[in-house]
């Protein structure tokens, strides 16, 4: 009988590991998420707040874990992608490496219109009339002003200024050591510059086209600066910036995403404004430009990564998370909702930057001002680096320099296969 009742028993217990280790594994597999990886190269403040992003997104989702990952310069594309402004025509160019976000979200059968995208964030990742990415960090060059320098030289600190001939006369009166720098000079000075005055950078067949009279004289004036030391160059990127936000300049032309750096340090009592207009341009300003990193999706992954990415992108696109991308990490804000909720008065001050940047980039282009991104194209870039730096040094005229890195540039010059501008103003 004592055998029988043992046998019985631990039947009992056999049974009852056995329902045990079921539920567990049931449990395992219904808490089990697909894990995505995310490349992006960012620093500093910007990697931060793509940390509290996906952080955000993996405290929220039940079945998807996003972790973030360093981009191999020549590595396989991760499910998902950020890229940044000087990689968007690298990625642009390789079209079989990546799934267009548009087909993602629509085989995933997720709500998305591509037309709630600001035309001039859409069209820079559109491709024969399909968004590839998500334009999710795109900003546009603004002035930023130091108040207190302002101040220090005796100057109002809540007028900034509003043409090139304002800033050279600021620049002769401020007290501080580095009176105007700027950040990536040729997406400023070349592309920019040249959209905001109307000028083109290229013609409508596909002739480099940044030589004009406008582009000379701007030049001109730039260097005319250096030599005064009205102006201080710091590097080709965004080296500047730094210099700034640590309150060692007066004013800067860059990207409106700094404004995240400026809140973080905390440093300096900054105010924001267009970029100067040419006195005598008529009809300017036109429209800046808009660019900067957007989400990629690679190929040859499997449905359920796939199937998880969309929800990421979903997520992304919510209006909540939009307008915390714009308020955290400056950048412009992507959907009608984000857009709305920046102009609303509880936050129009927070986002002073984006919401100008984005008045501006809407702004409709001049007739014949063709784009032709000379910034995107590393090779060209470095060609009109070298050019400024020898006008800069007295080696060459404005002029000559920029027919130079016209004659020099058309050999490596490759259109983008995007959407070129926004509507031209007639």
């Amino acid at each position: 009988m004592f055998s029988n009742r043992l046998a019985g028993s631990s039947r009992m217990v056999s049974l009852r590991t056995m329902i045990a280790l079921g539920l567990m594994t049931i449990s395992s597999v219904a808490l089990a998420k697909t894990e995505l990886t995310m490349a992006h190269q960012l620093e500093g403040q910007h990697a931060l707040e793509l940390e509290k992003l996906v952080g955000a997104f993996n405290a929220d989702s039940k079945d998807v874990e996003v972790r973030l990952i360093k981009r191999s310069p020549n590595g396989k594309p991760a499910v998902l992608n950020l890229a940044t402004r000087a990689d968007l025509a690298q990625y642009l160019g390789k079209p079989d490496a990546y799934v267009p976000v548009e087909k993602l979200l629509a085989d995933n059968k997720i709500k998305f219109n591509p037309k709630t995208i600001a035309d001039p964030l859409r069209n820079s990742v559109t491709v024969k009339g399909q968004v590839q990415a998500l334009p999710v960090a795109f900003t546009t060059p603004l002035l930023f002003w130091n108040k207190t320098l302002f101040r220090e030289s005796g100057l109002d600190a809540n007028k900034p200024p509003k043409t090139w001939e304002e800033v050279q006369d600021i620049s002769g009166k401020l007290k501080a050591r580095c009176s105007y720098t700027t950040s990536w000079p040729v997406w400023v000075h070349i592309d920019n510059v040249s959209a905001w005055a109307g000028a083109p950078t290229v013609t409508s067949d596909g002739k480099l086209a940044f030589n004009t009279l406008i582009q000379v004289r701007h030049l001109a004036r730039l260097t005319s600066w250096y030599k005064t030391e009205y102006f201080t160059s710091f590097g080709y990127e965004n080296e500047a910036d730094a210099h700034f936000v640590n309150g060692e300049c007066a004013m800067i032309t860059t990207n409106g995403e700094i404004v995240s750096e400026l809140q973080a340090a905390g440093k300096v009592d900054f105010g924001v404004t267009a970029l100067p207009v040419i006195d005598d341009n008529a009809g300017a300003p036109f429209n800046t430009l808009a660019s900067g990193g957007a989400i990629w999706v690679g190929q040859g992954f499997a449905a359920n990564e796939y199937k998880a990415a969309a929800k990421f992108l979903e997520f992304t696109l919510a209006p909540q998370t939009q307008l915390s991308i714009a308020r955290q990490a400056g950048f412009l804000p992507l959907t009608p909702a984000a857009q709305a909720g920046a102009q609303s008065k509880l936050l129009r001050d927070d986002l002073k930057a984006q919401d100008l940047g984005l008045a501006n980039v809407m702004k409709p282009a001049a007739a014949g001002a063709n784009v032709g991104w000379i910034s995107f194209n590393p090779k060209l870039r470095q060609i009109v680096n070298e050019e400024m730096d020898a006008v800069f040094m007295g080696k060459k005229s404005a002029k000559s320099a920029l027919d130079s890195a016209v004659a020099r540039g058309q050999a490596v010059y490759q259109p983008l296969p995007t959407v070129a501008t926004t509507k031209k103003r007639k």
